[in-house]
């Protein structure tokens, strides 16, 4: 792994955040603004549903690009996490399936499985499913595996440049999935990607 300039990394990351929350904030904005001239139910439904997507996807980025949390994290929670981001990420929507064999998680895992879970949703634009299992680990692996099933799926290039070519970022999807390269090579462990036909595997 080459390395890069780590304020460069920061940049992209936080331009990666401002651009996840720029819509449902941007949209609440403009529902504020409409009840300038009167509030009416749909109105305020538009504003209450934006709010609670940006917050939503605040929690999830928080968990995902911030410091790991030293205390384990119940499978369960970090579940509602995933769903609650997912619920309003794209049109269409994407569903999720959820399993764990472990009743905690340490906080590096489960930093690392929050950031592979944005990789694959990255790769559905037009919705679908995220199938995210974490298993037991062993054979050098943490037992991580996130399928993207949907229409029009595929990694978006800078994360392909990244994962694929060994490339530094060149934007922010790319500098997230640096970023979960550094997770799992701090670890000793590698990322694994396995396309097939209508779906990706996202191993570590």
């Amino acid at each position: 792994m080459n390395d890069f300039p780590d304020t460069k990394l920061s940049e992209l990351l936080c331009a990666r955040l401002c651009h996840d929350l720029a819509s449902p904030l941007g949209a609440a904005a403009a529902g504020l603004e409409l009840l300038e001239d009167g509030s009416d139910p749909e109105t305020l439904g538009l504003v209450s549903a934006s709010m609670g997507a940006a917050t939503a996807r605040l929690k999830f980025l928080r968990a995902t690009l911030g410091p790991a949390n030293d205390l384990p994290h119940a499978p369960k929670a970090l579940g509602d996490l995933v769903r609650a981001y997912l619920s309003g990420a794209v049109a269409g929507g994407i569903a999720l399936d959820w399993a764990s064999e472990r009743p905690e998680i340490d906080g590096e895992t489960a930093r690392l499985l929050l950031n592979l879970v944005l990789i694959a949703r990255d790769a559905l634009p037009r919705g679908g499913r995220i199938n995210a299992r974490c298993g037991q680990s062993g054979d050098g692996s943490a037992g991580l595996r996130i399928d993207a099933v949907g229409e029009g799926l595929g990694l978006s290039a800078e994360a392909r440049l990244v994962l694929v070519d060994g490339a530094p970022p060149s934007g922010p999807r790319g500098a997230q999935a640096w970023f979960a390269l550094h997770l799992a090579r701090a670890k000793g462990l590698k990322i694994r990607l396995d396309p097939r036909p209508g779906e990706i595997s996202i191993m570590a």
